[in-house]
């Protein structure tokens, strides 16, 4: 029997996370504007640093919090209520840790995981998609050639997460360009290695708060303390699927709390707003409108837990976890739209939260799998 029961402490985190949303973390992003080409702001990392959750996977013997993915799932809904982009930065350090946590070397968990704990946590990326490769993942072209005591990597990687602050990189690329699904392999690669640079800072509309960059990978040597499971056939395969399953989960909580988001400023300013000498909430058009915004969230909600439940439950999830981020991404879409014609032209000022939430569900339908590329998978389990 499923039980979304949330327990005592998971009610305290979320009134700890929503107070930290109300009085910071919203108010410092709708007063900042963000140029991709500064420096970036520590300020909300450091934030969630304080409460240990700039990647809250991180196991307890490694100085993490160590918390199942249902509470992950709870967490990550109520920071992108108040900043979906800081939500897509702990996503991004998730991503990076959990094939370390699954399937790393008792030395590279130890080396790694707990620098991304505590007040001091740092950034890590995950490098997949390039430019001839994102949906097709046997058409990357980075690769690893085989030396003595290790790889020799180069290739480039494109739209990476926190690229310009990560202090680690985990990568995927190919060993063998004749065999490259059982060839795929995981590379962790220090931000201070040889040959590793930073290219292009992206100039993107979506996801302020964080930073997106090409990262080059120009004959770096990576020893075997730093590949996860070298010698095993398809398991970086395995790794980067099971990654990504979790990657949508977590994908489809951040688009709840954006269409959450963009539904209690349409409600709120339902309330406010006289015409013909009534609310508007009050008129029939607008009220249905708000039942049907509240609905689709509940939908999208219910969903994502399953998914969260099932993660944590060692079930299999991935089918859930493609229709929870097919739906929630479209609903999150639909969402943004119908709160926009409840708000009007406010919804259409530029750099308004309503226009961040939009430009940001937006993207929901891309990342973690196109949704047509989810519908494959789903219709593929059938």
């Amino acid at each position: 029997m499923m039980d979304l029961t949330i327990n005592n402490y998971q009610k305290q985190l979320i009134e700890t996370i929503r107070k930290l949303s109300e009085q910071e973390i919203k108010p410092f992003c709708l007063k900042k504007d963000f140029s991709k080409t500064q420096a970036f702001d520590w300020h909300l990392v450091k934030l969630l640093g304080e409460l240990n959750l700039v990647c809250p996977t991180i196991p307890v013997e490694y100085g993490g919090l160590g918390l199942d993915m249902f509470t992950i799932g709870l967490i990550i809904e109520e920071i992108s209520v108040a900043s979906p982009s800081l939500a897509a930065i702990v996503e991004t350090n998730v991503h990076f840790a959990q094939p370390i946590i699954l399937a790393g070397s008792n030395y590279q968990k130890e080396t790694i995981l707990p620098k991304l704990t505590g007040t001091d946590a740092c950034l890590s990326s995950f490098a997949l998609t390039e430019v001839t490769g994102g949906s097709d993942v046997k058409s990357m072209m980075t690769c690893a050639r085989k030396i003595s005591n290790g790889f020799i990597l180069n290739g480039r990687k494109e739209y990476i997460l926190n690229a310009p602050e990560a202090e680690y990189i985990l990568l995927f690329a190919f060993t063998d360009p004749l065999h490259k699904k059982s060839s795929l392999r995981g590379f962790i690669i220090p931000r201070t290695i040889s040959g590793l640079r930073i290219g292009h800072i992206n100039e993107m509309a979506v996801l302020d708060y964080a930073q997106m960059a090409e990262i080059i990978f120009d004959h770096i040597e990576i020893g075997p303390d730093m590949i996860l499971k070298e010698t095993e056939p398809y398991s970086g395969y395995f790794l980067l699927t099971q990654t990504m399953d979790i990657g949508r989960v977590l994908t489809a909580a951040t688009a709840v709390g954006i269409a959450r988001a963009a539904y209690e400023i349409a409600f709120d300013f339902s309330n406010q707003r006289i015409q013909f000498d009534r609310k508007i909430r009050n008129h029939q058009a607008v009220s249905h409108s708000l039942v049907d915004m509240a609905t689709k969230i509940e939908m999208a909600r219910l969903m994502t837990w399953k998914a969260c439940w099932l993660i944590d439950q060692g079930d299999d999830y991935t089918i859930a976890s493609a229709m929870a981020k097919l739906s929630a991404s479209a609903i999150a879409q639909e969402v943004t739209a119908a709160a926009s014609n409840i708000l009007g032209a406010k919804a259409l000022i530029k750099g308004s939260f309503m226009d961040r939430l939009t430009n940001d569900a937006r993207m929901l339908s891309t990342i973690e799998g196109t949704n047509n590329i989810l519908r494959n998978i789903i219709a593929s389990l059938l």
